[in-house]
Order: C-alpha cells, then structure tokens, then sequence
C-alpha cells in the first residue's frame, strides 16, 4: 500500500525550494542596497545546498506504508537549514515558522492516514 508521505511531506518540501530562491535573490537585492558582503554567487550556493537537501529528502520518503526511510529525518534537516536563512534575511524566520509548522501537519497527517489504511485493511 502507497504511502501518503510524498504526497503530503513532499509537496512542502518542493515549495521550499522555491521559497529559498526567491529568499536568495531578495537578499541579493538588499545587500546590493546595503553594500553587504554576500555575492550572488554565495546566495545561491547557499540556496542549491538548502534545495538538493531538501530534494533528497523528497526522494527518500517512505513510499510504502510501513517502510523505514531517513527523508523525514532530512525533511527536519531541511527545516532547520530554512529557519537558519532568517539569520540573513530576518523576515525569513516568520517564512520559516510557517514552513515548519506546515511539515509538522503533513508528518503527522501522513502517518495518521497510513495508520488508519492499515486499520481499515485488518478490518476487511
């Protein structure tokens, strides 16, 4: 039986990789303004490293219910890494919290869902 954390867990995920490069070039943009020490080239170095551990863990989701995979221990990673980013551009720790907490809703809607298939297939 398919599992439903690529579904859910990795649809956020993808969304992050957006929300990082357009987080890279806004602070591109502000260090340009501010005369900062951040190159675009760094940015997004800094950005591919955040979306290819974040692709990763999108691929080593559990795909099958019940299956023991590490891409939700590196979706956590991810956040973390994205909640880090606020400490170059401070409105990305309010970006962040919201990614967090959207993780968190699908982790756990991803393993309640698999638990009740489970329960629904015992029963019949």
């Amino acid at each position: 039986m398919k599992s439903k954390y690529p579904v859910l867990a990795g649809s956020i995920l993808i969304c992050e990789l957006v929300v990082v490069y357009f987080a890279a070039l806004t602070a591109f943009g502000l260090t340009v303004k501010t005369n900062g020490t951040l190159t675009l080239p760094q940015l997004l170095i800094g950005a591919s490293v955040i979306a290819v551990v974040a692709i990763v863990a999108v691929v080593l989701l559990p795909r099958q219910i019940g299956q023991r995979r590490p891409g939700v221990a590196i979706g956590w990673f991810v956040q973390v890494l994205l909640v880090a980013t606020g400490f170059i551009i401070p409105a990305m720790f309010f970006v962040a919290a919201i990614f967090v907490a959207m993780f968190a809703v699908s982790v756990y809607w991803s393993a309640r869902i698999d638990r009740e298939v489970v329960e629904r297939a015992a029963q019949g």
